[in-house]
C-alpha cells in the first residue's frame, strides 16, 4: 500500500480478564490510517501473536504478520468507500451474535434481558469455580446454549476431567467447545466421539483438517476466503468473531461476517462480535449503542467513526 503511515495507540481497558491466558486489564492497540483509510492492530502476546512494539517497528520497516497484513487491508477498503462517500455495510446485513461474558451474576441477568439466547465464557482459569457458576446460570436460565472457550489451556486429560464435572443434562446444552486442548487431529476426534460435543478450532484454524465441525474466523488475523471455501467443501459451521479489538477492529470483523453471509448463504453461524461492551466505556465505544444480538454499525463512511477518527492525534510512523 502506498503513501505515508501513521498511526495512533490506544489502551483499552477490560471489565474483567477476557481469557484463561492473561490475567491484564489494560490492553494496547494502534490505529493505522494509511491514506483515507483506517485499521486496527490489537495484539494478544499471550497467544502468540507479536506485541505491539514489535509490531509497529514490523510496519515501519516494511515488513508484514496476520495482525499487519489485516489492518492495511481494512485500511485499503475502508479508504476505498470513504473515497466514495458511502458505508461498508450498506447492503449487508450482518450476522447475529452470541452474548462474550464474564462470570458474573449481573452481566448474564443483563444479557438475557436484551435478547441472547447463546452465551460464551472462557474457561480454564479455576475449573472448579467456574464449572460451579455456569450450571448454576443454566440452571436459571435453561433455555440459553453455551460456547466454551478453554484457549487451549489444558491438556487432553484436563478438558475430560473438566467435561465429567459438568452434568449430563448441562452437557446437552453445549453449542461447542472451542479451542478445548491444542490441536491434534486424532485426538480430537476420539474426544469428540467420547462425548459427542460438537469441536470448534480457532487458533490453527488456517492448518486444521479433521475433528472438528466448527471453524472459528477472526478477520483481525485469518486469511478468510480459502477457510470459506475449505467448510463449504466440508460443511463446517463458520462463526465469525472480533479479537476482543477496538471498536474499528470490530466493525471490519463484522463487515467480514457480512460479506461472507452473503456470498455463502446459510453457512455462517451465530457469531461473536458483539464485544465493546467488555470494557469500560470510551467515546468509540460509547457509539457501538448497545450491547444486544444484532449488530449496529456506527453511522459514517467507510467502517463510520469519521469524527472520532479525524480528531484523533496521529503520528506519522513512515
Amino acid at each position: 500500500m502506498k503513501g505515508p503511515i501513521y498511526i495512533h495507540r490506544y489502551t483499552m481497558r477490560s471489565r474483567a480478564a477476557l481469557n484463561a491466558a492473561s490475567t491484564r486489564h489494560d490492553h494496547e492497540g494502534a490505529l493505522i490510517k494509511v491514506g483515507d483509510g483506517y485499521g486496527c492492530m490489537h495484539p494478544w502476546p499471550e497467544l502468540g501473536d507479536v506485541g505491539l512494539d514489535a509490531l509497529i517497528q514490523i510496519l515501519k520497516d516494511g515488513g508484514t504478520t496476520p495482525t499487519i497484513r489485516s489492518a492495511l487491508f481494512c485500511a485499503r477498503e475502508d479508504g476505498k468507500a470513504r473515497v466514495e462517500g458511502r458505508n461498508l455495510f450498506d447492503g449487508l446485513s450482518v450476522p447475529r451474535s452470541n452474548a462474550t461474558l464474564a462470570m458474573d451474576e449481573a452481566d448474564f441477568d443483563t444479557a438475557v434481558a436484551s435478547g441472547f439466547t447463546i452465551a460464551k465464557v472462557k474457561m480454564g482459569r479455576d475449573l472448579e469455580a467456574e464449572s460451579k457458576f455456569i450450571m448454576e446460570q443454566a440452571e436459571k436460565y435453561p433455555a440459553l446454549r453455551w460456547r466454551l472457550d478453554f484457549n487451549a489451556t489444558l491438556g487432553r486429560g484436563g478438558i475430560e476431567n473438566a467435561l465429567r464435572g459438568l452434568s449430563a443434562e448441562f452437557r446437552e446444552k453445549i453449542d461447542f467447545l472451542e479451542d478445548p486442548c491444542v490441536y491434534d487431529a486424532k485426538g480430537w476426534q476420539e474426544l469428540h466421539t467420547r462425548f459427542g460435543i460438537p469441536l470448534a478450532v480457532d487458533r490453527d484454524v488456517d492448518l486444521a483438517t479433521k475433528g472438528f465441525s466448527v471453524a472459528i474466523l477472526k478477520p483481525a488475523v485469518n486469511v478468510i476466503r480459502p477457510v470459506l471455501e475449505r467448510a463449504h467443501l466440508e460443511s463446517w459451521r463458520v462463526v465469525f468473531t472480533s479479537y476482543l479489538d477496538h471498536p474499528l477492529g470490530q466493525c471490519f470483523a463484522a463487515w467480514r461476517a457480512a460479506q461472507s453471509a452473503n456470498d455463502y448463504p446459510g453457512m455462517i453461524d451465530t457469531c461473536g462480535l458483539v464485544t465493546h461492551g467488555l470494557f469500560e466505556p470510551d467515546p468509540f465505544i460509547e457509539r457501538m449503542g448497545e450491547v444486544k444480538p444484532d449488530f449496529s454499525p456506527p453511522s459514517g463512511h467507510g467502517l463510520g467513526f469519521d469524527d472520532l477518527l479525524e480528531s484523533l492525534p496521529w503520528k506519522k510512523l513512515i
